[in-house]
C-alpha cells in the first residue's frame, strides 16, 4: 500500500487519542460514539486486527486480544507506549500486513478506506482476505457522501488543524461501497448508516450525547447517517 497521503507522520503523535480522552465537545463525543458502535459489532473474535490503528485508542477500548497496524511510525510508537499489554500488540505496516495467512478472526478498518486510492484499497482488501481465517469478517466505517457529511467536512476544514480535502480521496455511498466490497469476494452481512444527532448534543452535555446513540440508531433507519458501516464475511 504505497499511498501515504494520510497515514504518514504529519499528524501529531497521539492527536486523536488526546481528542478522545478530552471527554468534552463534539469531536470527542463523535469518537466515543463511533467506537462504541463499532465495538458492539465485533463479537466472538479470538484475535482481532485493527488496520490504521493510529494511536491505539480503539483497541484499548475493545478489550480483546488484538493487533494494531499503521503506516505512521509516530502513531505506532505512541500506541506501544500507551496501550501495549499482554493482549495488545502494535506493528508498523510496510508493503503488506505483517501477519501469517489465515491468522485472525476479525478486522476493523475505521475511517481508513476514504484515504486510499481504489488500487491501494483493492490491494489492502486482498491482504485482509489473506490473513482472515475461514468465516472471518471485516467491519469498516467511512464517511457517507449521500448524507450531510460534506457540510461537516467543510466545517472541519475551517476548525480543525487537518485538511480533509487533501485526505479524503475516495468518497463512498452505500451503492459504491457495496459494489466495491462484493467485487473483492466478501459476503455482505450488514450495511447501514450511523451517527446523526447524538455528537452535537455535546454542546449541551457530553454524557447526554453518549447516551443518545440508541435514538440515532432509530432515526438512521429513515434518514442517512454521517457514517457508513459495513460488516462482511470472507
Amino acid at each position: 500500500m504505497k499511498n501515504k497521503i494520510y497515514y504518514n507522520n504529519s499528524i501529531k503523535e497521539g492527536y486523536y487519542d488526546s481528542i478522545f480522552k478530552k471527554k468534552g465537545g463534539v469531536q470527542s463525543a463523535w469518537h466515543h460514539i463511533k467506537f462504541k458502535y463499532i465495538k458492539n459489532k465485533i463479537r466472538k473474535s479470538k484475535l482481532h486486527l485493527d488496520i490504521g490503528c493510529g494511536p491505539g485508542t480503539f483497541l484499548g477500548l475493545l478489550n480483546k486480544k488484538s493487533i494494531g497496524v499503521d503506516i505512521a511510525d509516530n502513531q505506532i510508537n505512541y500506541a506501544k507506549k500507551n496501550y501495549s499489554s499482554s493482549k495488545l500488540t502494535f506493528l508498523t505496516y510496510k508493503n503488506r500486513l505483517p501477519l501469517k495467512s489465515q491468522s485472525v478472526d476479525s478486522i476493523s478498518l475505521i475511517e481508513l478506506i476514504e484515504h486510499l486510492s481504489e488500487k491501494n484499497l483493492s490491494y489492502l482488501l486482498n491482504e485482509c482476505r489473506r490473513v482472515l481465517k475461514k468465516n472471518g469478517y471485516i467491519v469498516l466505517s467511512t464517511p457517507n457522501y449521500y448524507s450531510l457529511w460534506p457540510i461537516i467536512e467543510i466545517i472541519l476544514n475551517i476548525l480543525s488543524p487537518i485538511n480533509y480535502n487533501h485526505q479524503h480521496i475516495n468518497k463512498f455511498n452505500k451503492k459504491k461501497l457495496l459494489k466495491f466490497i462484493k467485487k473483492k469476494g466478501f459476503k455482505i452481512s450488514e450495511l447501514n448508516t450511523f451517527i446523526l444527532f447524538s455528537p452535537f448534543l455535546a454542546f449541551i452535555s457530553f454524557k447526554l450525547a453518549l447516551h443518545m446513540l440508541k435514538f440515532d440508531n432509530f432515526f438512521t433507519k429513515f434518514l442517512p447517517g454521517f457514517l457508513l458501516f459495513l460488516k462482511a464475511k470472507k
